[in-house]
Order: structure tokens, then C-alpha cells, then sequence
């Protein structure tokens, strides 16, 4: 293995790898860049051709390249090898078997079903119809693998005639066993768009159905994850966008596949899109190593607005200076490339600041002439800009609210000191709780919080949370109901008895159960998530105990399975 990985860096040179991560810059013999691994303003990132080493003297990282794409893409030794032995031309002799077997079947296995799929839409005219009715071309088709996937067992059988095994086929998420014991392909009769990782290998597939959804078969279909999939960590086509962004240091957000195809063959080469999962903190931490600048599109009605604002948010407490596009009459970025292709790209070049649009929005003549309105919507801006990270950006904001207003900065200035103020104080008692990620532990409570509610306004819903989930619903709500029966009379009790009845009186008994059964579901859905990234984690330690990474593997799948199958009554609310 020394020998390979030294060869590997003999053929790849430092600064030409680093060039596709970083903007570099000459600095004497060396070359130096903002460090991607902390926030700087000055660049105190070193790479040095003579060493063929790189090193930050702000945060003290530091190493070769494999060291470089392992920390940067948040990937595993063995990874890094198959990807830079691949960059390199140099074949891989030695490799641990049991890592191989987990891992690299994995990979390997994904490529020879992605052939498969792009062979498959040769033979298929319904979906060749399809996509040249949404006008992708040819080169867009082979430039991200799209295919066809044919259904029944055919992918199954194509696979095991290459050797691959048909527990590590069902492992992949490629196929599933029917109420018969037979091995089918998870897809069928589907549009085949294989999802790439950072480094572009294919670790994934979305299923785009041909012809009408229904419950049974929804119009998307992705895979599940898997030890190579985490989909709170990958963007689709971020692989092939990152140059861009990192050139432009701008990245143009949209939601699904066609809309990022289309954009991209359109020439907005920065375009990433988020599929079948929102942005994550993993997400966003990613794309803040290579870009300052976001641009969203919106619709022009209430919800876009909302979800303008919410945007804000998301992307302000990363630093991102937010920008929108207005498409106009499109519905979407897909169709205005479809109807016009030049279109997307003048409105990004026009795409304004986002808290412009809503200053403009909530600050109109008649809203300006109401005091008690005024009052309120400043209070509710003030809150949204008090989560821009950017001190430069809170400044921008609050002159142009000051002009908008007829209110002085310092006035604003003050209003805002104290929503930071309360802020802070709720943050440092959060800090208190148990470490988890806010967003996670914030969204399951609230959960939490409404099924203890439903509890209070009929025994069958508490009694379902006692017995059926006492394993994993939290103790200290368990402790709630079992308190409202034990003491009615107590005063925290009767207050949430209170809000119960206020909250779910004159609903019919049937919507009552379908909301406490959906929220079941989204309950066990994140407690199923956090076990699977436990043992993600536990997978990669183990890499090199082969009975250990066995069990912990077939642990994986058994959650993976699990999450999946909940998934599938997502369009059954």
C-alpha cells in the first residue's frame, strides 16, 4: 500500500489537485489560498510544490493530498484511495479484503448498474421521448449517466451474471424480496438519474416514473441509504459544479433534478439542487468552504415570499450574501430553459438581494402609513437580520430600512441589540441540554410536544405511546402523561390539557388519529435516523475487524430497511 500511495503522489501534482478545491494564489515559490477548514479573511493557507504539501498556519492543518480530499470531502481512507488511484491511472494491488467487500462492492457495483440503465434507455422509446420532450440533449444525457430501468428482475440478474452477490444487490438498495422470497429491482419502469458524490462516483440513483404516479408509486423514488450514500451530504451535481462555484464564488440553488439538468445545459454551470431532502448543516458547510454568494429563485405570491424569508435565514447564519432570481411567468428554473435558454441566465446577471425584495414587499405606501404596522414589521425584519452572521450585511440592511422607514439607524440599531441580546441568553441555555444538533433536537421535540398533547384528548393515543413506543419515546414526556393521569389537578398539567382542548376541539376522532399516526411516523423516522448514522460511524471503525463490520453492516441495512419502508407512506398522509 506505501508503494501505491507514493506513486499516487508522484503522478498528481499538489497545486493542479488543489487548483479544482481552492482559488490559489503565488506567494514566492509557494502558493497560498483562504483556508478551507476555517473562516479567514486573510489567506494563511500554504501549498508548497517542492513538498507537495499543504498547511494552514491559522488552524494548524496540514498534509498531503490524500489527507487533503479525506478532510476536505469528508471521506475515509480507502475512498480517497480508490479516487486517487483512479485520477492517477494506477491500479489498486493490495486493499483490505473486508473493506473491499463493504465498501468497493458497493462502488463498483452502482458503475456496472449505471451502464446497465444508460444501455437500457438505448432500447426505450417512451422515455427517449420524454427527455427530448423536456428538450435535454444528448450530451447532457451522457454527461450524468441518465437511463432507464426496466423493472422486474432484469437489473438483479444482470448484476449476479456479473458475480456480484445478491445479499450485497439487496444491501445497495437495488433490489428488495417480495412477499414470494424473490428478489426484484427496486426500480422499474423509471427514468434513471444516478446521483454522484463529491469526488464523482456514483453512490446513488433517483427514479423518475413514466407515466401517472399513485400511492403505491410515487412520481420519485430514490435510494435508500446505504454505507456510501448519505443524502444530508450530498448535493446533486455538485461534482460537476464545484469549479464553477469556486470560479464564480457563487452557487444557484434548485430543487430537483431536470431544473439543475436544464440550468446546467443552459450554461449556469454553478447550479447545484437539493434531492428529496432539505439543506442541511452538512450541506451548507460544504458549499461555505468554496462560495460566499447564493442565489434562490422565488415565486411571486405568499408562499415564495415565505420561503424567500426563510432563505434568509438558512443562508445568513452561514455568512452567505443572498440573492434572488424572479422567473416570471415559469414555474420553475426546468421550464423557462425549456421555453427560452437564455432566459435563466439574464435573470441570474439581473438576480437581486433578497432583503431588498422584502423590504420592498412589506414597506408599501399603505403598510407605511400604519404606525402599529410599521412597528411590527420592523420587529419581524430585525429578527430575520439578526441571524445574518455578516456584521457588514446587518449594517447594509439596517441603512435601507432606516431610509424605508423614516426611523434612525441608531434607533434600529438599539431594537436590534436587544433581539441579539435575547437571542444569546436563549442560546446559552440551550448549550445546557444534551449535545445533539439544535435543528434535530428542536424539530423532535416539538413532535415530542404534539403527541403529548393528542395524549391528553383521549387515553387510547397515551396508551399507544406507553406500550407500543416506551422504547424509544422520550422519558421525560412519558413522565408528562403518566403525571396528567396520576394528578389531574396539577398546574402544569391542566394547562397543557387546556391548550389540548383548544388546539384539537370539534377535529373528528379519524383526523385525530391520522395526524397522531403521521407524527408517529415522523417521530420514528429521526429516531431510525440517528441510529443509522451511529452506526455509519461505528461501520468506518470498524473497517478493519471483519466480524465486527459484518454485524455492524447487516445492522445498517436492517435500520436502512426500516427507514426506507416509512418513507414509502410519505404520500399516504
Amino acid at each position: 500500500m506505501g508503494k501505491e500511495t507514493e506513486l499516487i503522489k508522484q503522478k498528481i501534482d499538489v497545486v493542479d489537485f488543489l487548483r479544482s478545491y481552492l482559488t490559489l494564489f503565488p506567494a514566492g515559490k509557494s502558493f497560498k489560498a483562504l483556508c478551507p477548514f476555517h473562516a479567514e479573511k486573510t489567506p494563511s493557507f500554504i501549498v508548497s510544490p517542492e513538498r507537495q504539501t499543504w498547511h494552514c498556519f491559522g488552524c494548524g492543518e496540514g498534509g498531503d493530498i490524500f489527507k487533503f480530499i479525506m478532510r476536505y470531502e469528508n471521506i475515509e481512507f480507502p475512498e480517497a484511495l480508490r479516487f486517487l488511484a483512479e485520477k492517477a491511472g494506477i491500479p489498486i494491488r493490495t486493499i483490505s479484503p473486508t473493506q473491499q467487500r463493504e465498501f468497493g462492492v458497493l462502488y463498483d457495483m452502482h458503475a456496472d448498474a449505471a451502464k446497465f440503465f444508460s444501455d437500457a434507455l438505448e432500447k426505450h422509446i417512451p422515455s427517449q421521448e420524454y427527455l427530448a420532450k423536456r428538450k435535454l440533449s444528448k450530451d447532457t444525457i451522457e454527461e450524468f449517466s441518465i437511463g432507464f430501468a426496466p423493472g422486474d428482475d432484469s437489473l438483479v440478474l444482470h448484476l449476479m451474471n456479473k458475480g456480484f452477490d445478491i445479499q450485497d444487490i439487496s444491501r445497495a438498495g437495488l433490489a428488495y424480496k417480495n412477499n414470494r422470497g424473490l428478489y426484484r429491482d427496486r426500480f422499474e419502469q423509471r427514468i434513471i438519474f444516478p446521483i454522484f458524490n463529491a469526488v464523482g462516483k456514483i453512490v446513488a440513483f433517483t427514479g423518475r416514473i413514466i407515466g401517472p404516479e399513485s400511492e403505491t408509486s410515487p412520481k420519485y423514488m430514490n435510494s435508500p441509504e446505504t454505507p456510501i450514500f448519505n443524502k444530508s451530504k450530498i448535493l446533486y451535481g455538485f461534482s460537476h459544479s464545484k469549479r464553477a462555484i469556486i470560479e464564480t464564488r457563487t452557487a444557484f440553488l434548485v430543487e430537483g433534478q431536470m431544473d439543475f439538468l436544464m440550468a446546467w445545459q443552459s450554461g449556469v454551470k454553478n447550479t447545484i439542487a437539493v434531492s428529496g431532502t432539505a439543506l442541511t448543516k452538512d450541506h451548507l458547510e460544504k458549499l461555505r468552504r468554496i462560495a460566499d454568494a447564493m442565489v434562490v429563485s422565488f415565486d411571486n405570491d405568499s408562499a415564495g415570499f415565505r420561503a424567500l424569508e426563510r432563505s434568509i435565514e438558512t443562508f445568513g447564519s452561514f455568512d452567505f450574501h443572498v440573492k434572488a432570481v424572479h422567473l416570471g411567468k415559469y414555474k420553475d428554473p426546468a421550464e423557462a430553459c425549456e421555453e427560452d435558454p437564455e432566459f435563466l441566465k439574464g435573470a441570474i446577471r439581473n438576480a437581486e438581494p433578497a432583503l431588498k425584495i422584502l423590504l420592498e414587499r412589506y414597506f408599501t405606501e399603505k403598510n407605511s402609513a400604519d404606525i402599529v404596522l410599521v412597528k411590527r414589521i420592523v420587529r419581524h425584519l430585525l429578527e430575520t437580520i439578526s441571524r445574518i452572521k455578516s456584521p457588514l450585511e446587518k449594517e447594509r440592511w439596517i441603512k435601507e430600512m432606516a431610509k424605508k422607514t423614516d426611523i434612525r439607524e441608531e434607533t434600529l440599531q438599539k431594537e436590534l441589540f436587544e433581539i441579539e441580546a435575547r437571542g444569546e441568553k436563549k442560546e446559552t441555555a440551550e448549550k445546557k441540554d444534551p449535545p445533539k444538533k439544535k435543528e434535530e433536537a428542536s424539530r423532535m421535540r416539538t413532535i415530542c410536544e404534539r403527541l403529548v398533547l393528542l395524549g391528553f384528548t383521549d387515553p387510547e393515543f397515551s396508551s399507544i405511546l406507553k406500550t407500543s413506543h416506551s422504547d424509544i419515546f422520550p422519558e421525560e414526556f412519558l413522565k408528562t402523561i403518566e403525571a396528567g393521569e396520576k394528578d389531574p389537578e396539577d398546574e402544569r398539567v391542566a394547562l397543557l390539557k387546556m391548550k389540548a382542548t383548544y388546539e384539537f376541539s370539534g377535529i373528528p376522532k379519524d383526523d385525530l388519529f391520522r395526524e397522531f399516526n403521521e407524527l408517529i411516523r415522523q417521530f420514528t423516522l429521526e429516531y431510525l435516523r440517528d441510529a443509522l448514522e451511529k452506526k455509519r460511524k461505528e461501520l468506518k471503525k470498524a473497517a478493519d475487524d471483519e466480524v465486527m463490520m459484518k454485524k455492524t453492516a447487516d445492522e445498517f441495512h436492517s435500520i436502512s430497511k426500516k427507514i426506507n419502508e416509512l418513507q414509502k407512506n410519505e404520500k399516504k398522509k
